[in-house]
């Protein structure tokens, strides 16, 4: 995944894949290098199935990222700045 997201710079990762922990540090710190505000939808569930954690992607990201999962996570804080991450059903979504 690492070197898809190095060579072709997406927008957005979308996670359906119920693989639990797919979208590492390495692939979204590389995708933000690229983009300013990342999309990051792990929207597999149930929650040790998301490709990632809100906690995760809000701190990879320094807090830039759009972020909504399948399954629910609380608030994040970060540097004394919350985060609300949005659930969304994959269906909706």
């Amino acid at each position: 995944l690492y070197d898809v997201v190095k060579h072709s710079k997406p927008d957005i990762l979308l996670g359906l894949s119920g693989i639990g922990k797919l979208f590492t540090q390495q692939v979204v710190e590389e995708m933000s290098k690229y983009k300013e505000v990342p999309i990051i939808f792990p929207l597999s569930n149930p929650t040790d199935r998301a490709e990632c954690s809100a906690e995760e992607a809000f701190t990879w990201t320094k807090g830039r990222c759009v972020f909504a999962s399948g399954s629910p996570f609380k608030p994040v804080n970060i540097n004394g700045k919350t985060y609300y991450p949005s659930q969304g059903n994959n269906m909706v979504i």
